[in-house]
């Protein structure tokens, strides 16, 4: 996807948001690397069944797809009994095994423009860190990314019984089926060919617009963000984000060799 520009200061992020045009639909996404591709998890880590002489892609049913469905399944089948409020459909489900990690279809987005840049900002990055993406990325240059995405159609209402497997590609509300997801105001985008990158699924009237955030940038930011209150136990909001936010802020106070390590522990 080609970079529609950069982000160096607040007031360039400022400016960007305050550009997005009123009476339309914007949902925002943060990377951490500006090499990610909005491909979900799933289409990352199994094979295209539509490029290995099968169905055509987009035509791939349930059955056919490596893990994923059965993957949902075993979630629901083991995890139901630590599930204080039960998923009421397929779609709650699989928002729910997304929020907790499993390999989904489905990809993060945001209402809330900080949000997004927190992700995009917030996780430390050092010089090691880079040389360590270099390892597989000798041209990348350290910088974080942020998206927007924008569609004429706003969210999909979905059809609680229909199967999110055969479903078109869309963006729908995130059920609030954790606490983590109000705080985030999260947002899904789900991809009826997960093995593709979602802007390649989009119609003539929605497109996605990617800002790259230079290396040497990413620490001011997310200061910016602290001072407005933007913090991990502000996105992540349960007992392990408040543990970790007040971890920050004791890294904060120690020897700078050593906060490495203390986050890590």
């Amino acid at each position: 996807m080609d970079i529609s520009g950069e982000i160096t200061s607040f007031e360039d992020f400022r400016k960007l948001i305050i550009k997005t045009a009123p009476g339309s639909w914007n949902f925002f996404r943060g990377e951490s690397r500006d090499f990610y591709t909005l491909v979900p998890k799933i289409g990352r880590l199994t094979p295209d069944p539509g490029a290995a002489g099968g169905r055509p892609a987009g035509e791939v049913m349930p059955a056919d797809i490596y893990g994923e469905y059965q993957a949902l399944q075993e979630f629901k089948k083991s995890g139901r009994h630590l599930v204080e409020v039960q998923p009421a459909t397929e779609w709650e489900w699989l928002a729910l095994a997304q929020h907790h990690g499993l390999p989904t279809r489905l990809l993060d987005w945001s209402v809330n423009p900080l949000i997004a840049l927190y992700f995009a900002v917030a996780e430390p990055y050092a010089d090691l860190d880079l040389r360590r993406d270099r390892l597989n990325n000798p041209c990348y240059s350290g910088g974080a990314a942020f998206y927007i995405a924008h569609t004429m159609y706003g969210l999909s209402e979905i059809d609680e019984k229909a199967n999110p497997f055969e479903a078109e590609t869309c963006f729908f509300m995130a059920p609030v089926i954790a606490s983590r997801i109000k705080a985030q105001s999260g947002v899904f985008s789900l991809l009826r060919n997960p093995w593709r990158a979602l802007e390649e699924q989009l119609t003539p009237r929605e497109h996605i617009r990617k800002y790259r955030i230079p290396f040497e940038n990413r620490a001011f930011l997310a200061q910016e963000l602290k001072l407005l209150g933007i913090n991990h136990a502000f996105v992540f909001a349960d007992l392990d984000g408040l543990a970790r936010y007040i971890q920050e802020k004791v890294s904060d106070r120690i020897d700078p060799q050593q906060s490495l390590a203390h986050r890590h522990t």
